[in-house]
């Protein structure tokens, strides 16, 4: 019993450590949202493996009974290196991939020990399957997502003028004329149904025991079926935009008493994600007529399949070691960390009768992005630059002259890490809009300048963007929880290079918390006026709260 038990705990371990990791990006990515479901889903196929027990081979491999030593032992000496540098980069997806790999090493050598060969193709494809849970390089999900964004945005305005109805393309927005504007935001783009669609397609192929060509065949059509769904779902909310009934997208379909019904606009991406299951499904029934093999519904589930025999000492040496790595690790960051000092909050004040303040939504692409404890953004103008409304309801903000836009965005300690404000910068995320990036120029830093605020100095980055000889000006900051004496708030750089992020875990800078806050000025002439007004705003505008006690 002692032994089963140990086997156990030391599988699930490395396991768990995984899920841990992948964890906040399933939570807050909706793009990954899936990962929680995957493990339930990889443990399905693993009790369906099989009826019965694999027999063992009566004669064995060599190295059977030795993988778990060769393999297993540096692949857990390998996971505390491996755990300290997640700790100041536990937003880093090529360290997913590794641990992952680790993980997945780990096991299957101690399954090749049990089995051989034999037994290790009949578990392959339910533990590789989990790569359908782990997030792609970063550059490459972003990549993907803004030119699927670019096509189908271009595929909607070239529809819409085929139907005769006035359309403009800037970046991603669509300027539908009097009836204002359509973001083709992440969730437009496709690439979460594209990332369900793999999942379906993937387990369907597995659950029906498709031949290979068919399982091929399904995942490609699978591919297409999400890419044209969520194009007919992009298209028929422009169109509803265009036909003036856009305020049908972002209001309850329906209301009884205290519970509201979702918006149109959500209501049609559950429908386009059970769509494509549907269509899947289908198409996997299609794919099975003829087949020679039962769906995996008709075999008996054997837990038997989930037990993994390790050997004692491999097993108390893992359970010791991984949870020796995780103390270790936080002891490692709370060393470093005790020379900090807490620095007050940063906290930008509205609340004036002379202003005019809009609250704007945040993209969900941007939240995805981030992994942010909480957010807003704010649109203010001055009262008197604004424009009436119509129909008598509150005021404007007047496109033309000079208004702020400002997004404040708080994490606290031990999230995601502070270099992951790199895929948020502005010169990667406004050019998106149609604005042309004037300075810095792109790939080059941005120049820095010192503000002064409630006795204490800022520094913000600066870049400037321009449209049609109008401009935009974009201030942001990082401010932390805590700083090292004499240390400035400079904003975090070269997280994202391989050197960065190993320097940052040997020198111990994980993510202590704190506040990015960027400042957007629009309808100004010149950086020089720009730079006087955000001193002003600085001055009338910003403050810090009390610090936090050092207990």
């Amino acid at each position: 019993m002692l032994k089963t038990l140990l086997s156990i705990l030391a599988i699930l371990l490395p396991w768990s450590l995984l899920f841990w990791q992948l964890g906040t990006v399933w939570e807050i990515n909706a793009q990954y949202s899936h990962g929680f479901i995957v493990p339930l889903l990889m443990v399905y196929l693993l009790l369906k493996a099989t009826d019965s027990p694999v027999e063992k081979l009566s004669t064995k491999s060599p190295l059977q009974g030795k993988m778990v030593f060769l393999i297993g032992i540096p692949v857990i000496i390998s996971l505390l290196p491996i755990w300290v540098v997640r700790g100041a980069n536990p937003d880093w997806r090529l360290l997913n991939v590794v641990f992952y790999v680790a993980v997945l090493s780990l096991t299957l050598a101690c399954i090749y020990d049990d089995g051989g060969w034999k037994k290790l193709k009949t578990y392959l494809f339910p533990f590789l399957f989990f790569v359908v849970a782990i997030p792609w390089p970063l550059a490459t999900d972003l990549k993907l997502t803004q030119w699927l964004q670019a096509k189908v945005s271009a595929t909607i305005v070239d529809c819409l003028l085929l139907m005769e109805h006035k359309a403009q393309l800037n970046g991603t927005i669509i300027d539908v004329g009097v009836f204002g504007q359509i973001g083709v935001d992440q969730a437009c783009s496709g690439i979460n149904g594209l990332q369900a669609s793999i999942v379906v397609s993937l387990f369907m192929g597995a659950y029906f025991r498709l031949p290979t060509l068919h399982r091929f065949m399904l995942f490609f059509a699978g591919l297409v079926t999400a890419l044209m769904m969520n194009l007919a779902r992009a298209f028929t909310m422009s169109f509803i935009k265009v036909k003036g009934r856009g305020d049908l997208l972002d209001s309850p379909v329906f209301s009884i008493g205290s519970f509201s019904a979702p918006n149109l606009h959500d209501l049609a991406g559950w429908i386009e994600t059970g769509a494509i299951f549907i269509t899947i499904l289908l198409l996997s029934k299609i794919y099975s007529i003829g087949t020679k093999h039962s769906s995996l519904q008709t075999k008996n589930s054997n837990l038997q399949n989930l037990l993994i025999p390790i050997p004692s000492a491999f097993a108390v040496f893992t359970v010791l070691f991984l949870s020796a790595t995780v103390f270790a690790s936080n002891a490692h960051y709370q060393a470093k960390e005790r020379d900090m000092i807490p620095l007050p909050k940063i906290e930008i004040s509205l609340d004036k009768q002379e202003l005019f303040t809009q609250k704007q939504e945040i993209p969900r692409q941007v939240t995805a992005q981030l992994h942010y404890e909480k957010a807003k953004s704010i649109q203010w103008q001055d009262r008197f630059r604004t424009i009436p409304h119509p129909y008598g309801l509150d005021p404007l903000i007047n496109p033309n002259d000079q208004y702020w836009q400002a997004f404040e965005a708080t994490w606290n300690s031990g999230g995601a890490c502070t270099a992951v404000l790199s895929t948020h910068s502005p010169d990667s995320c406004i050019p998106l809009t149609g604005l042309i990036q004037i300075n810095p120029r792109p790939g080059d830093t941005p120049e820095t300048i010192k503000i002064r605020a409630a006795n204490r100095e800022i520094f913000f980055e600066t870049y400037e963007f321009s449209k049609n000889s109008r401009k935009l000006f974009v201030f942001r900051c990082f401010w932390p929880k805590k700083l090292r004496p004499g240390q400035p708030n400079e904003f975090p750089r070269g997280g994202y290079s391989f050197s960065g992020r190993i320097n940052s875990a040997l020198e111990g800078r994980r993510n202590v918390g704190g506040t990015m806050l960027a400042l957007a000025l629009a309808n100004v002439d010149s950086s020089q006026k720009a730079i006087f007004k955000l001193k002003e705003l600085a001055n009338q505008r910003l403050s810090f709260s009390s610090p936090p006690s050092n207990k």
